[in-house]
């Protein structure tokens, strides 16, 4: 069964019924130019967005070389300056420890008795509750902490 092709064929087109424009006319459109001041503000909004930019990027390039910098390993001599300086500040270390424990030593190792402060008898007007002194005043008692019954 052989199939025949056919070339599509077109009828004269009807122009009756085409209407290219309408019948009411429309009225013709007006663009107002935009003002300047939309082009300012948009302009200074980019310019703050390219600073931020430049400054975020030079923030983190600074950032990553620092990074980098202290990250790396020391060479020979700056690790022999290193440990130098190390062990000076242990010995300074050690000797200031053992000038603060000689000095806590003798306070200690105290050759004279301390002075002991001799307790008063109470005079009127005082009362004694738990080893502290308290004074009678107008409208209560006064606590007079240098001075233990």
């Amino acid at each position: 069964m052989e199939r025949e092709k056919h070339e599509p064929t077109f009828s004269a087109p009807d122009l009756q019924e085409v209407r290219f424009r309408s019948e009411r006319q429309r009225a013709p459109r007006h663009t107002e130019p935009a003002s300047p001041w939309l082009y300012i503000v948009v302009g200074a909004a980019l310019l703050i967005a390219i600073a931020m930019g430049l400054i975020e990027w030079n923030a983190r390039r600074q950032a990553a070389a620092m990074t980098r910098e202290l990250t790396r390993p020391m060479t020979a001599q700056e690790q022999a300056d290193f440990n130098a300086e190390m062990d000076r500040q242990a010995r300074q270390l050690q000797a200031e420890t053992a000038a603060e424990v000689a000095a806590v030593q003798r306070t200690v190792k105290l050759d004279r008795l301390l002075p002991v402060q001799e307790r008063r008898p109470l005079q009127a007007g005082e009362r004694c509750i738990e080893g502290r002194r308290f004074q009678k005043i107008q409208g209560g008692w006064r606590d007079l902490p240098n001075d233990p019954c």
